[in-house]
């Protein structure tokens, strides 16, 4: 019987499974532009590049930006060092309870999704 062949698992993907946290942001509109830039460069150098990645994150109806974390502390001092920050809190909405959800975010993983970070 033939060997089927095995796809890689993407960066996000590896990143999911592997750290312990992860807080998403909301992304607005116009992107985070400059914000992105700082938030990236404390991450750096307040908690090390080995202690954090960024990625697209899957919500419901917004864009959002993930970023994983090894430890609690690292987590809760990037919170405070960015209060202005929105999560992509999504709970409330409507489309939350609606079984429609569901089957789209399903359908979304059977494509892939090839975003890429870190």
């Amino acid at each position: 019987m033939p060997l089927m062949p095995q796809r890689s698992a993407t960066p996000r993907v590896l990143d999911d499974a592997a750290f312990p946290l992860r807080v998403k942001l909301h992304v607005p509109a116009l992107g985070l532009g400059p914000v992105l830039i700082e938030v990236l460069r404390w991450l750096r150098n307040e908690v090390g590049e080995d202690n954090f990645a960024h990625h697209d994150a899957e919500t419901l109806e917004a864009e959002a930006l993930a970023i994983y974390f090894r430890r609690a502390d690292h987590m809760m001092r990037f919170l405070h060092a960015f209060p202005n920050l929105g999560l992509a809190d999504e709970t409330g909405l409507p489309s939350y309870h609606n079984p429609r959800t569901l089957k789209r975010l399903e359908e979304r993983r059977v494509k892939g999704s090839g975003r890429r970070g870190r």
